[in-house]
């Protein structure tokens, strides 16, 4: 038996048959599984583009035996796949797809690149075997199907089976095999991909365009490459005298997978073995937690789905070296953060082990809520905002030596960056990078107020900059945030804040009630009770009799989903009032006892100058709740 890992291109290159015995499985793959293999390849494609990757990514084993007709001389070999023809059928239909719209946008070249690996180089001896010239053949049940998807294409699975398609071409699910399913995926997937680039990519969607050929030539080809170059599989060479069917069944037992975190674990206390530390003490003292099934839950707001275990480990590297962390390739990064330019960052696996342990409580209190101090009360806003690209700042900023009142103000700032972004309207794309950025900073200058706001003080664009007091106070005022925000909890979130800034010492202090509803003091449906200012109704449907009518309901619109008309109610008050007149709706506000509603039920009467006022009144509280990087302690 023989154990090397090798990149695609040298697999997929290789002049060999791959057949698949006839005790394997058909083709099972479907978008569960072809959805994060296109996230894996995406991933390294974006690194490409950006530079050459700095790992190669293990897609799993490939087990090879002896083809079961031993060899012929001037024929191409055979060999028989006794595990990972699930992964070599993807490989190939990936393979196909990229063909197909390399062709469809007119850059026939790819499909020449693509060749070699779907096909063998023709060979005398294989005049009378129909299928020799096919890198691939599957089980008996998919081979028709699946030669005919590489030879022809979509057009040719069309052709010969109808039956799988509308009449308007689209394909349909239920009758189609796997490999057709999987073609069509990765059809549609790499077309939008060369055309318009990553999704989220700001900067890459912007120049992507209809017309832009050299940046859809560089995307495929970077598809391309990201297979070839930087998939990798481990692949496994039986013995003549190897039992392939044994081997398959072993391998395919019930064991579980091993995680990133299995693989480090291992890694770590095989160093400590060697150098002379005592792994069963370490693993009890230090390591023993982390076996809790706490840690092998996935992460629930994390992205991606992945065991809190390997977000944790990737927080932690993040906390201490400032540099992006792919989770993907968490293994290689782990090694190659323990030995950074060849040097070792700890002197002995116990420090090693000391300086991520220490991390454990922060992130059971970022995770739970565990404790009641800051670091908890900021674990709950992230947990309502769904933010965990904020953990390695937070790390590093629990972990440093800075004053207890600087770690409070700090954590306050990284809450006040989500809200003023949120409700001026700025993207939450990209937020890891800055937090990573933060990091960064901290460590090469410390964990200061001063180092957050000069992170801050150049960053102007869009996806970075941590809004001013005068956008901010702005924003407040005149952006509909009710319909800005799709997860109305972190709305309720923001109206709670501001009920408890609202507070003096004669207020009743009450937590938050767990039955608040926000609620539209002007009603969304205003029309039946609420006229405009100057007296006139309008009718159910809104429309207007005049352009001065127009003006006047565009003007009530463009206040109607603005902070300075959105409070609090418990949930049957907001029934209850619901699209009542004032002087009803006031009422039922006056009951919640709430500060955040006494300023609105002083009024007689409430319209959009009404509304105004408050927003201006909630915008000068806004900013004391949520400060910037510059505003005095």
């Amino acid at each position: 038996m023989d154990a090397k890992d090798h990149h695609l291109i040298a697999i997929l290159g290789d002049q060999k048959r791959f057949v698949v015995p006839i005790y394997q499985r058909q083709y099972s793959w479907q978008e569960n599984r072809l959805e994060p293999f296109w996230d894996d390849v995406v991933a390294k494609a974006e690194e490409a583009l950006k530079g050459k990757p700095r790992f190669s990514h293990y897609m799993g084993a490939l087990i090879l035996a002896p083809g079961a007709d031993g060899y012929t001389i001037g024929a191409t070999p055979r060999v028989q796949v006794v595990d990972g023809q699930q992964r070599l059928t993807t490989f190939q239909i990936f393979l196909a797809a990229m063909r197909e719209v390399g062709i469809g946008l007119g850059f026939p070249e790819v499909g020449d690149a693509v060749h070699n690996y779907l096909f063998n180089r023709p060979m005398s001896g294989d005049a009378a075997d129909k299928d020799a010239a096919f890198k691939l053949i599957p089980t008996p049940e998919d081979r028709s199907i699946f030669h005919s998807l590489v030879q022809g294409g979509l057009a040719a699975i069309m052709k010969d089976h109808p039956a799988f398609f509308y009449q308007n071409g689209n394909l349909i699910k239920a009758r189609a095999p796997n490999a057709v399913r999987g073609l069509v995926f990765f059809k549609d997937r790499i077309e939008a991909y060369a055309r318009f680039g990553q999704q989220g990519d700001e900067e890459e969607e912007a120049t992507a365009s209809e017309n832009d050929t050299d940046g859809q030539r560089r995307r495929l080809y970077a598809l391309l490459e990201a297979l070839l170059n930087h998939l990798k599989l481990v692949v496994i060479t039986l013995a003549e005298t190897d039992d392939a069917q044994v081997i398959f069944e072993t391998l395919n037992s019930k064991a579980e997978p091993l995680l990133a975190m299995d693989l480090v674990r291992n890694n770590i206390f095989h160093r400590a073995s060697a150098q002379g530390e005592s792994a069963e003490v370490l693993f009890e003292r230090k390591w023993r937690s982390f076996d809790a099934p706490f840690w092998k839950e996935d992460a629930p707001r994390a992205k991606p789905k992945r065991p809190r275990i390997d977000h944790f480990l990737s927080h932690a590297l993040t906390a201490q070296s400032g540099e992006e962390i792919s989770l993907r390739e968490l293994y290689a990064e782990y090694r190659a953060f323990t030995r950074p330019k060849g040097k070792l960052r700890f002197q002995t696996v116990e420090q090693e082990l000391d300086a991520l342990v220490a991390y454990v409580p922060t992130y059971r209190s970022l995770e739970l809520g565990e404790g009641d101090g800051m670091v908890g009360w900021l674990g709950s806003k992230l947990r309502t905002w769904e933010v965990s690209t904020a953990h390695p700042l937070v790390f590093c900023i629990a972990a440093s030596d800075a004053a207890p009142a600087i770690k409070d103000r700090l954590y306050k700032l990284v809450y006040s960056y989500l809200v003023r972004r949120a409700i001026c309207g700025l993207t939450s794309k990209g937020m890891n990078k800055t937090f990573q950025r933060l990091v960064a900073a901290m460590l090469e200058y410390g964990v200061s107020l001063e180092t957050f706001a000069a992170a801050f003080a150049s960053q102007n664009g869009p996806t970075v900059r941590f809004p001013s007091d005068v956008e901010f106070q702005a924003a407040v005022q005149t952006n509909p945030v009710y319909t800005w925000f799709p997860r109305k909890e972190r709305l309720a979130d923001i109206l709670w804040e501001l009920e408890c800034a609202s507070r003096t010492k004669f207020s009743v202090s009450t937590a938050r009630p767990s039955d608040m509803s926000i609620e539209h003091i002007l009603p969304q449906t205003w029309e039946a009770h609420w006229p405009l200012p100057d007296g006139r109704t309008v009718p159910y449907d809104g429309a207007a009799a005049d352009e001065a009518t127009a003006t006047a309901i565009s003007a009530r619109n463009a206040a109607l989903h603005t902070l300075g008309n959105l409070t609090l109610i418990t949930v049957p008050g907001n029934s209850a009032a619901s699209n009542q007149a004032f002087n009803v709706k006031a009422a039922w506000l006056k009951q919640s006892l709430l500060a955040l509603n006494l300023d609105i039920i002083g009024n007689s009467n409430w319209g959009e100058l009404e509304i105004a006022s408050r927003g201006r009144g909630l915008a000068d509280l806004a900013v004391k709740v949520w400060p910037s990087p510059t505003s005095p302690l």
